[in-house]
């Protein structure tokens, strides 16, 4: 993150890889949205009043403008057709500002999405009145010992 960047927040409850915030933030990038940092994903758990609480957060750049065309036309196809579009990625290539491309460029995007989120594990957000940690889970105990000295 920058100095005076303007940071927009996806904030939910959900597991990121059913939420709809991760289909919202691929719709966004695919459409030319940036994340805020290269570190834009933060899966945490909280132990509030014994219940654990996820909070998955996306961090997106304020700044970026996202583009479409405002020249879709009335189109009607078949399935068959729609099928054979949507898995063409020369099709796909060829026609970058038709919907079903950005479908397919969507559809890309949230499998990379859940690619990623699938290899990271939640973080334990630990609260000590107005400080906190973030501990990775599995971490050796000296580790979590250290992080948890600084509350």
């Amino acid at each position: 993150m920058k100095d005076g960047q303007s940071i927009h927040i996806a904030r939910d409850h959900d597991k990121p890889s059913r939420s709809i915030n991760t289909r919202l933030i691929a719709a966004s990038l695919i459409s030319g949205a940036q994340f805020a940092s290269d570190k834009p994903f933060l899966d945490t758990v909280e132990d509030v009043d014994g219940e654990a609480k996820r909070t998955v957060t996306w961090l997106m750049d304020g700044e970026t403008k996202m583009h479409f065309s405002p020249e879709f036309m009335v189109e009607r196809i078949d399935f068959n057709e729609f099928k054979r579009r949507f898995l063409s990625l020369e099709w796909a290539l060829a026609n970058p500002n038709h919907p079903i491309a950005y479908m397919r460029g969507m559809s890309e995007m949230m499998n990379r999405l859940r690619d990623k989120i699938s290899t990271m594990q939640p973080l334990a957000l630990i609260r000590r009145g107005k400080s906190f940690a973030l501990v990775p889970a599995g971490c050796d105990a000296a580790k979590r010992a250290k992080l948890l000295s600084y509350l």
